[in-house]
């Protein structure tokens, strides 16, 4: 069995030559406190990493987080792979060695920090963000239609605009960096308005999914039972919203998109944005 060091060493692969310490760093330390960030050399070149690196953390549940959100996720516009670390991986690394032989065999890598693991049928759909009218990035989100489906079917549909109205062109309207980041508000812009495919508001479908990680998607409310259209996705950890709004899924791919954005939020201005940010286009993400 994994000591809890262990199991907060993570082993990150598929890294462009681009990526340094310093920025493997940034992209893992909105997870939790950073322990150390190493990238092995590549011993046939003096300024080169081998294109797989080490993270590890203090705490394990921030692991967790760190592989839930940042596994087949993109960084300097690659994939990359974030397992868990074998035990002493870190201080075996031979100049011939193969990937398998540096990750740890626990299939708990996949699970979904905190919660149930997600549903195998359930959709997923894609929001593309543009920063001042240019297209600026993808973020795959998937929905859980197993645990709250009238949520995630509203949500869906909004994406697609089958009802006549949706996502489409809307703004990202508030931004609070370390917090979240809101949008869906397609009917006024301004975090006052929009509606859903049920009428101007429904109920809570019920809470059994925490906003337990960066990357949760979560419905925008005014009060108990006033869903709408407008959504956020978090940037940390925030269980005092637990309860009180309605978690309905996470994001799969582009969490490298949602930091971005993030970076264009202004803690004490959240409402203006520094860039105009508009959700571009949106759909349903096709062979899922």
């Amino acid at each position: 069995m994994m000591d809890a060091a262990n199991k907060r060493m993570l082993f990150v692969s598929g890294l462009d030559l681009e990526v340094t310490e310093e920025t493997l760093h940034a992209a893992f330390i909105p997870f939790g406190e950073i322990i150390q960030v190493t990238l092995p050399p590549d011993p046939s070149s003096s300024n080169r990493h081998r294109g797989f690196g080490f993270v590890e953390f203090e705490d394990t549940d921030d692991a967790l987080a760190a592989i839930d959100n940042m596994h087949d996720n993109e960084l300097f516009g690659r994939t990359i792979s974030v397992r868990r670390a074998r035990p002493g991986a870190i201080n075996n690394i031979g100049v011939v060695f193969k990937a398998e032989s540096l990750v740890s065999g626990n299939k708990d890598v996949e699970m979904n920090n905190g919660t149930e693991p997600s549903g195998k049928d359930n959709p997923r759909v894609f929001l593309e963000f543009a920063v001042d009218g240019r297209p600026s990035g993808r973020v795959v989100l998937e929905l859980r239609e197993d645990v709250v489906p009238r949520t995630a079917r509203n949500f869906r549909s909004l994406c697609t605009g089958e009802k006549g109205f949706g996502y489409k062109e809307s703004r990202v309207h508030r931004i609070i960096p370390g917090f979240m980041i809101q949008a869906g508000d397609f009917t006024k812009g301004d975090g006052t308005g929009g509606k859903s495919i049920y009428g101007s508001k429904f109920d809570d479908e019920n809470f059994s999914l925490d906003h337990s990680s960066p990357g949760m998607l979560s419905m925008a409310n005014a009060g108990k039972n006033t869903n709408g259209s407008q959504f956020f996705i978090t940037l940390d950890k925030t269980p005092w919203l637990d309860g009180k709004h309605v978690v309905f899924g996470r994001v799969v791919q582009g969490m490298d998109i949602v930091r971005m954005i993030e970076a264009l939020g202004d803690k004490n201005a959240p409402l203006k944005p520094k860039k105009e940010i508009t959700i571009c286009d949106s759909g349903i993400v096709s062979n899922n």
